[in-house]
């Protein structure tokens, strides 16, 4: 051991000691009594001591890594002439090793100490870095933190299957801010998750959550890919989070961003160890040329082995240090290509990879991408030449749906592309698609809220909350899996801007009607009553499509097996019916689960009786059957038996 590096040691074991104090026997207090001769005294039980942390992907622990007695640090600065870590103001040299890797073991080290990386280049500057690999910064300094301490008390949490799963998408930092604070938390989060599971979702997709470099922004500008979004909490905080959801039978996925680093350029991992040639961004990132750049910042370079290890073992560490069970991987259209075209060196490899990485730690994991290119490979297996994925964004059914509902009138609104969006699928598999008609896209880059695209005078009108009413029943009805975007469930009209408001939660109450049919389109979509399984089938049939003037009717059959069907009927018109035949697949009793016209969800909208159901026996759109029933002005009914 060096000499600066035995007094770094040395300080730091100081400090330890004045804090805790010592004494002639060792371990024990200086007060403590003398045991008379001949007696045993009673030996104390030491701690159990933490089991090691698991080695990550990449094979080796890398930033700084708690261990029995101190803390190993461990840093990729392949053209670093020298690097030392300053632990709480004390330097302590590192010891170059093979890969360009910088280590040294810092006994009496601790978490919650302070550290930050010296990096000296070879012309002899020194440069003062976070930690790429830091679970938690501050600033400009990075924080040690011991992810074993957390005692997590829902140890057996088993997420729901793709085919029953209901996302929400939710952004922390907006999501919910009470008395009047600017920006949410992981804390603040927790306080709205009864809420959430009351509505019945199965899945929280948390926008980025990593360290990124605005302080209220959607978090697509990632600058730390292990660490927490400061604003946001505590690396502790957010296992809270997750930990809670858990308990509430929720699971939590997190939407990452693996594709660009931040644009501004002195983001901490630009240049990191000095190194810029041609102006290009450093050992993360590709060299000049074609792979360089996309819109929002540098390109990381996926072929290199140090940066695929980079991202391979963040996935492995947001599953074993916060226990999330899947992620949502942002514009994979520009890792696998540049905007879909071509293809990137190793941005394919390193998707597999980090699917499998996530599978291999939670079988269960649910990995959805982002690509909205239509591309089918996306979610085959490796085996089969795919990236792995279980499901990706369709973009189609989004712009299908919300056409039909926003357009400007009847006539316009094409129920063609609404039975091509009910009919998608990718590689034969429907539910190989994330359906949504809101997401943070839509929401904020496309310009409105869906209830303002429907009414932008009065987004609160009968008009809004009914179109917003079919919209979200087709989505809960399609196969596929289906999404909401946060406040999408209690009409909120505030466009979700760079730098979003918060949630107005006493919408939830104006519009408790429309909260009420979300909830019970939820339940029948998962099958909580075990009376719609239909709803958990791939299958699907078109059954009556009548888009002549001034109809605009669709129905749809869906089933799982045979005996379970559900039968959706949706009005895409201003005319109401008071008798609507439909063909119906079985005889007897058939029951409308849900009625968007019913006053259960708004005490303006039509029927104040429960919607009955008329069963002949005769044959109807190709169907041995025929139910009669009435049909409100966009209104989405859905039958069961």
């Amino acid at each position: 051991m060096g000499a600066l590096r035995r007094i770094g040691v040395l300080a730091l074991g100081l400090l330890a000691s004045a804090a805790c104090g010592s004494s002639p026997e060792g371990n024990a207090p200086a007060n403590a009594p003398i045991p008379p001769p001949g007696s045993t005294a009673p030996v104390p039980e030491e701690p159990a001591k933490p089991e090691p942390l698991p080695v990550p992907p990449g094979g080796k622990h890398m930033g700084a890594t708690p261990v029995e007695g101190g803390v190993e640090f461990r840093v990729w600065a392949p053209n670093a002439k020298s690097v030392s870590t300053i632990v709480d103001g004390v330097s302590i040299p590192l010891t170059p090793e093979s890969g360009g890797t910088f280590f040294a073991r810092v006994d009496g080290a601790k978490a919650g100490q302070r550290y930050r990386y010296a990096i000296t280049t070879a012309d002899g500057t020194v440069l003062h870095r976070i930690d790429p690999r830091a679970r938690a910064i501050e600033g400009s300094e990075s924080i040690i933190v011991d992810p074993r301490t957390y005692a997590w008390k829902e140890k057996s949490f088993t997420a729901a299957a793709r085919e029953e799963s209901v996302i929400y998408e939710m952004h922390v930092g907006s999501f919910y801010a009470p008395n009047g604070a600017g920006t949410g938390t992981f804390k603040t989060a927790m306080e709205k998750l009864d809420a959430l599971a009351e509505l019945g979702v199965s899945t929280i997709e948390l926008m980025p959550v990593d360290a990124h470099g605005t302080k209220h922004g959607w978090g697509y500008n990632p600058q730390a890919w292990f660490a927490p979004h400061p604003q946001y909490g505590s690396p502790d905080d957010l296992r809270a989070l997750v930990d809670a959801a858990h308990a509430r039978g929720i699971s939590v996925i997190l939407d990452v961003v693996y594709n660009h680093y931040d644009g501004w350029k002195e983001a901490p991992l630009r240049c990191f160890d000095g190194t810029c040639p041609e102006g290009t961004a450093g050992i993360y990132f590709f060299e000049k040329g074609p792979y360089e750049k996309t819109p929002w910042g540098p390109r990381p370079k996926f072929d290199k082995p140090e940066v695929a290890d980079f991202f391979a073992d963040a996935v492995f560490a947001w599953m074993t240090e916060y226990k999330v069970d899947g992620f949502r991987q942002d514009s994979v259209s520009n890792v696998r290509g540049i905007d879909g075209k071509g293809t990137v060196p190793g941005g394919a490899d390193l998707m597999q990879r980090l699917n499998e990485v996530a599978s291999s730690v939670k079988p269960s994991a649910l990995l959805v991408a982002e690509d909205l290119k239509g591309h089918a490979p996306i979610t085959q297996e490796k085996n089969k030449g795919g990236l792995g994925f279980h499901t990706q964004w369709d973009g189609f059914f989004h712009w299908a749906v919300t056409s039909a509902v926003t357009a400007a009138n009847d006539d316009a609104r094409n129920l063609g592309s609404v039975r091509d969006a009910l009919l998608g699928s990718y590689n034969g598999d429907p539910f190989e698609r994330v359906l949504y008609v809101e997401s943070h896209d839509t929401a904020g880059n496309d310009g409105a809220r869906l209830p303002v695209r429907i009414d932008a005078a009065d987004p609160k009108s009968v008009a809004a909350r009914r179109r917003t009413m079919l919209a979200a029943g087709l989505l809960l009805t399609a196969p596929g899996v289906p999404m909401l975007f946060m406040g999408e469930e209690m009409l909120e009209p505030t466009k979700f801007v760079p730098q979003p408001a918060p949630l107005d939660w006493t919408l939830a109450t104006t519009f408790s009607g429309v909260r009420t049919f979300h909830r019970d389109l939820i339940k029948l979509r998962r099958n909580d009553g075990g009376n719609s399984g239909g709803l958990l089938g791939p299958h699907i049939a078109i059954t009556h499509l009548n888009e002549a003037a001034p109809n605009k009717v669709i129905a749809f059959r869906r089933w799982s097996k045979d005996g379970d069907d559900v039968m959706v009927v949706a009005n895409f018109g201003q005319k109401s019916y008071p008798r609507y035949d439909i063909g119906l697949p079985q005889g007897g009793t058939w029951i409308a689960r849900a009625d968007s016209d019913h006053v259960r969800y708004g005490d303006d909208l039509g029927k104040k009786e429960p919607t009955a159901v008329t069963v002949m026996n005769q044959p109807r759109d190709g169907l041995p059957f025929t139910g009669a029933i009435a049909l409100g002005p966009y209104s989405i009914v859905v039958l069961g038996r």
